[in-house]
């Protein structure tokens, strides 16, 4: 899970999400700054929502980049 997590997080960098935006994100789903400390099925959650963030930089760029 955590592998699973931590390249979403690579994966949303690069679609140029700051920072910043990645740390609110996790803040949001988690409640706390990191993701080590979480739970099996929190994790689950985590994954979700940065899967759907990352659906959205792809359409974003999919969109403007022609």
């Amino acid at each position: 899970m955590d592998h699973r997590i931590t390249k979403l997080l690579k994966r949303l960098a690069f679609l140029g999400y700051c920072s910043f935006e990645i740390k609110n994100i996790l803040q949001e789903i988690t409640g706390q700054d990191g993701f080590e400390a979480i739970s099996f099925s929190k994790s689950a959650d985590v994954i979700k929502h940065l899967e759907m963030y990352e659906q959205l930089g792809q359409n974003y760029l999919q969109a403007y980049s022609k």
